[in-house]
């Protein structure tokens, strides 16, 4: 799909994202306001998309993209053969054939949809060419039409006669700050207010679950798996400010486990760098280094100066230290990769491991291509400022060994590595532990929360924990730590240490089945539950353990 469709359609093409329409465009406004000019942005919107989408002029795209007679009759077959049928009164009223139109849901309808707008995309381009706009109606054409009532103009700057403009249209005026593709454009993202829209979904949805009755556990779970990824569309492309992240943080490091909102978005935001590297053929990248150009190699852009404003690149590239640090490279050509600075050959960069050498050499930010030599089948020639004494020659042989095996192919251009991940791509989870580093032995967070632990049982150890390290005279810190390691397999005399835990669960649970449920359990049975329990929670965490109920008593009997 890459291949048939311009670089400004990004919606369901692979390797593009739609986060990158909303980057070029707050870009885009942050240069016009600082041109001083003025410029008229037009938001539109079409009207029942899918509903309108001519066949024949879809059948007829698809031709001119070049797809063969087979392909387009088993796209007619595909769309042509459904038949609908409307309820009257709760009845069926017999079934028809549409002319017209894509289905919702139908994974075929995205991919057909990008094929027709890009008929918009070409008369677009044609427009930017020529200076001026001619050629078909796209409306008539295509069958689809711009939504007025939902469209808008926007003036960016000083524009005059902007009234007159929309009355030509038929369409409304607004004003910046805006919306697109469900973030803001032409805001400031410093400004608390930015978020108010994404703290009051949160508000609306607890407010939902307060009046429901869910346990404790449950309310986790939702916690976990809906509030802490609301934020993450918004946050995957503009940096929240602090205030807003401290609201937003159901819980802190060492309480119940979710994650650090500051720190998922520096993550996802360094994202951006990533891609910045791997990408040099994306659009958004293009515009990016057009705007604030590009250190040599290419890897990442020039340190962006002057104010935020409605600019997102200034954020995202201050984050790139986090990124380059855990970044190796891998030689082709060795056309973007520093000899000296950079790390390609071993762990660490050759200027560290060699300073000596690397304080006489000739061109302390050569590339590897420089100090190749292809004279001979190819041999390393590094070049220094002046001859080489007797007790620096062991370090031009170390340099030289530790060089031994690699080589510059010049038909292969250089990639870039991530290192803290097997398969050498960036992953967000991979940097955010990476900018998490801290292991809290006093708080066995990792301990508690254990998947196959059920979440009411952890979620009163998480509590139970936290009050002891208050200072709750019941527990102590030390019986906790031992509940940690106990159940973490680091003793299996520790064990016991679960006990006085597990004990209080099952005695609470015990009075709550008498005074409410007026269910009475006998001495035996709640003995059995407190060792099932002990158990449950140590299957989840032993590396190697007993596998049944039975064993797990065996085992605690003979330590």
């Amino acid at each position: 799909m890459g291949k048939l469709v311009s670089k400004s359609q990004n919606a369901f093409v692979e390797g593009r994202q739609i986060l990158d329409a909303s980057l070029i465009a707050n870009e885009a406004i942050h240069s016009m306001q600082n041109s001083g000019g003025g410029g008229i942005l037009c938001k539109l919107d079409i009207e029942k998309a899918y509903d309108h989408v001519n066949w024949s002029f879809l059948f007829w795209l698809m031709e001119m993209m070049g797809f063969g007679a087979k392909w387009i009759s088993w796209i007619q077959w595909c769309i042509g053969t459904v038949s609908f049928s409307v309820l009257i009164n709760g009845t069926s009223s017999g079934f028809f054939k549409s002319s017209r139109g894509l289905r919702q849901g139908d994974p075929l309808s995205p991919y057909l949809f990008v094929i027709v707008m890009e008929a918009l995309s070409c008369l677009l381009k044609r427009a930017k060419e020529g200076g001026f706009l001619s050629g078909w109606h796209l409306s008539a054409m295509s069958g689809l039409k711009v939504n007025l009532d939902k469209s808008e103009i926007i003036a960016v700057g000083r524009v005059e006669n902007v009234e007159e403009v929309a009355l030509e249209f038929g369409c409304k005026v607004s004003r910046l700050p805006s919306t697109y593709l469900g973030l803001p454009l032409g805001a400031r993202f410093k400004e608390v207010a930015t978020w108010d829209g994404v703290e009051e979904r949160l508000r609306k949805r607890l407010s939902i679950w307060k009046r429901q009755y869910i346990s404790k556990g449950g309310r986790m779970t939702l916690i976990r798996s809906t509030l802490s990824s609301m934020p993450i569309y918004c946050m995957s492309l503009f940096q929240m400010p602090r205030s807003v992240s401290l609201r937003l943080e159901h819980k802190r490091k060492g309480g119940l486990g979710v994650r650090s909102l500051a720190l998922l978005n520096k993550a996802l935001l360094c994202k951006w760098s990533w891609r910045f590297a791997v990408e040099r053929e994306a659009l958004w990248r293009q515009v990016i280094s057009a705007k604030y150009g590009e250190e040599e190699g290419g890897w990442r852009s020039c340190v962006v100066r002057g104010s935020f404003g409605v600019g997102l690149w200034k954020a995202i590239r201050r984050g790139w230290e986090a990124v380059g640090n855990n970044l190796a490279y891998a030689v082709g050509n060795g056309r973007r990769i520093r000899f000296w600075e950079d790390k390609w050959c071993g762990d660490d960069k050759l200027c560290s491991l060699f300073p000596s050498l690397y304080a006489i050499s000739l061109d302390k930010e050569a590339w590897v291509a420089d100090v190749w030599s292809h004279s001979g089948g190819g041999v390393w020639a590094p070049r220094f400022s002046r001859s080489i004494n007797d007790w620096e020659v062991i370090e031009v042989e170390r340099l030289l060994l530790r060089l031994q095996g690699r080589r510059v192919y010049s038909d292969v251009e250089d990639e870039v590595i991530w290192t803290k991940a097997k398969d050498k791509r960036f992953s967000v989870k991979s940097l955010y532990k990476d900018l998490d580093p801290e292991r809290r032995e006093e708080f066995p967070a990792n301990i508690i929360w254990n998947s196959l632990v059920p979440p009411r049982m952890f979620m009163e150890l998480s509590f139970l924990s936290i009050w002891s390290f208050m200072g709750a005279p019941l527990f102590n810190k030390r019986s906790v730590i031992g509940v940690a390691r106990a159940l973490c397999g680091k003793g299996k005399e520790e064990v016991w240490r679960a006990a006085p835990l597990c004990l209080f669960w099952i005695v609470w649970k015990e009075r709550n089945s008498r005074a409410f449920e007026n269910v009475e359990h006998t001495f035996q049975g709640c003995k059995s539950v407190l060792l099932c329990n002990l158990w449950a929670w140590s299957r989840g965490l032993f590396v190697s353990g007993p596998t049944s109920v039975v064993d797990f008593v065996d085992w605690i009997g003979h330590g």
